[in-house]
Parts: structure tokens; C-alpha cells; sequence
């Protein structure tokens, strides 16, 4: 369980100050009702509630030491996830809908950990307080996040993970088909072979971009032709990314009326993360390039 054993070993003094200082009212909501779940050695998962205690008693021994030794650590692992939802994506206001109709309720499931980047990954829910102990498997899933614990910020606000994420979705997206498609058939030589192609497209695209594009996002310290450039190369990714989005949507609708609803809804996730980054695009990137070039610093 390294993740537990590198959260572990970290200094609260050694990490990145955080960058937000100021929240909404539902930022506010959603900073006070994160509810974190961690792996354990044998495979479950032990969910905290936002005042870092076990939810049920089924917390492994290393983790409770944690909590108990570490809790300054956990801390900053929420408000550095929060941080990131704010400023470093568009899954915060693209489902604030849900957020607050669940009074800001957020479950992030750390999903997986790569040592060697020490970078996590996040899988994030949001549910009314009641469902998480009587419907726990009617939880909406609104999105995943990448984050690195002693980085203030990723290279390219993390484009190239997320994109390149989309790939590794889609093998995991094919591995659920089996056993749910009742006519895996009609739609491999359609639909998957279709999309697994645009996906590459937008995966190569990304990989010849991220040549051309400044890892840091400082528009503030580009010229107007600088912004115009960067601007072009991220909206040659959208495109793509709208045209693969516009696949899945069209997939989705096809399976729905072929009540293929065992493996539809593995599709409508996938299509929440991909609509995620064109969300992302758009506000985080596109919108403030604009405002910079025609309005000014």
C-alpha cells in the first residue's frame, strides 16, 4: 500500500503553500463535506468523513496511525484537491448542480498512486450525506483529478494526463463491455473501432502540442502574438476532443435504445471525463487567453 507509507513520510513544512486564499459559498460547502476514501491492503477501501474519522469500523491498523500521527497531512491532501477543482479544472462548476443539491457533499476515491511521479489520482462522487451508508452505489460519479502532493501546480495544468487518461479508459471501458453487451457485435466494427481511432488522433495531437505549448500557464507574462499562438494549438486539441466527444454521445444515445443499460452507463462516465477536459479547455484555457488578448494584462 505505498500510498499510505508515502503520505506517511511527508513533512507538512516541506510541501507547496496553497495557492487559494478565497472561496464562494459553494466552495466553501464542498471544502467542509470532503469525505476521502483510501485504499487498504486487502483491496477495500476506508472512507473518512471530513473531520478525518473512520466512516464504518472497517479501517485497516496502518490507516488509523495515520490519522493519528499524520493528520496535518491529510488535511492538506483536501485542501490541495479542492485547490485543484478550482483552479486547475472545470469539474467543480461543471457539476455544482449536484454539489449543492447534496449541500456540497464530495467523495474523492484515491484511485491510484504512481510512485515514481508521485502523482495521485482521484475518482470523485457526490451523494446526499444519507446514501453514503444506506445507497452507497447510487452515488453520481462527476469526474477524476490529477494532483501531486509536493508540486504546486502540474505541467500544462495537467492536459496530458487527462487526455492520456482517455486511453487508458477506453481498454478498461472495452474490458466492462464483456459479459454486459447482450450484441457485443453490432457495435465493434462501429462504434469502438470509431472512437479508439479518435482517440488516438487526440493522443497524438496532445503529444505534438505539448512540443509547442509552455509547460506553466502565465499568460500574464506572454506577449499578444505568444497568447494567439498557444491559443491555436489548444483549440487544434479541442476539435478533436468535440469530435471524439460527439462519438460517444451518439454511442450512448444507440445503446440507451438498444436497452444496452448494463454497459451504458460505463459509456455516460466516460463521457462525463471527456466533456470534463473540453470544459477545462474552454474556461480554464480559452476564456482567459481571450479576456488577455483583447482586453488586457
Amino acid at each position: 500500500m505505498p500510498v499510505v507509507q508515502y503520505l506517511a513520510g511527508l513533512k507538512a513544512e516541506t510541501l507547496p503553500p496553497l495557492r487559494c486564499v478565497h472561496f464562494d459559498n459553494l466552495q466553501e460547502k464542498v471544502r467542509r463535506n470532503i469525505y476521502l476514501e483510501l485504499p487498504m491492503a486487502d483491496g477495500g477501501l476506508c472512507l473518512l468523513s471530513p473531520a478525518l474519522q473512520p466512516a464504518e469500523d472497517n479501517c485497516e491498523e496502518r490507516l488509523r496511525t495515520l490519522l493519528a500521527e499524520k493528520p496535518a497531512i491529510l488535511t492538506y491532501l483536501r485542501e490541495r484537491l479542492l485547490e485543484n477543482l478550482i483552479l486547475d479544472s472545470a469539474i467543480l462548476e461543471r457539476s455544482s448542480y449536484f454539489l449543492q443539491q447534496n449541500n456540497g457533499l464530495l467523495l474523492a476515491r484515491l484511485k491510484y498512486f504512481n510512485e515514481l511521479e508521485k502523482l495521485m489520482e482521484l475518482k470523485l462522487y457526490t451523494a446526499p450525506i444519507k446514501d453514503l451508508s444506506l445507497h452507497y452505489s447510487d452515488k453520481i460519479y462527476i469526474g477524476r483529478c490529477f494532483m501531486s502532493m509536493e508540486r504546486r501546480e502540474l505541467p500544462y495544468k495537467g492536459l496530458n494526463l487527462y487526455v492520456l487518461s482517455l486511453m487508458d479508459q477506453y481498454e478498461a471501458l472495452k474490458g466492462k463491455s464483456i459479459g454486459r453487451l447482450d450484441h457485443p457485435e453490432k457495435y465493434e466494427e462501429s462504434y469502438f473501432r470509431e472512437i479508439h481511432e479518435l482517440i488516438q488522433e487526440v493522443v497524438a495531437e496532445v503529444i505534438r502540442a505539448i512540443d509547442t505549448i509552455p509547460p506553466k500557464f502565465r499568460p500574464s507574462k506572454w506577449d499578444a502574438a505568444e497568447m494567439i499562438r498557444v491559443k491555436a494549438a489548444y483549440r487544434n486539441i479541442l476539435h478533436l476532443l468535440l469530435e471524439l466527444a460527439e462519438e460517444v454521445v451518439e454511442f450512448e444515445a444507440v445503446l440507451m435504445f438498444d436497452d444496452e443499460d448494463k454497459f451504458a452507463r460505463y459509456v455516460t462516465k466516460y463521457k462525463k471525463d471527456l466533456k470534463n477536459i473540453i470544459f477545462f479547455i474552454n474556461f480554464n484555457i480559452l476564456s482567459e487567453l481571450t479576456h488577455r488578448i483583447n482586453v488586457g494584462k
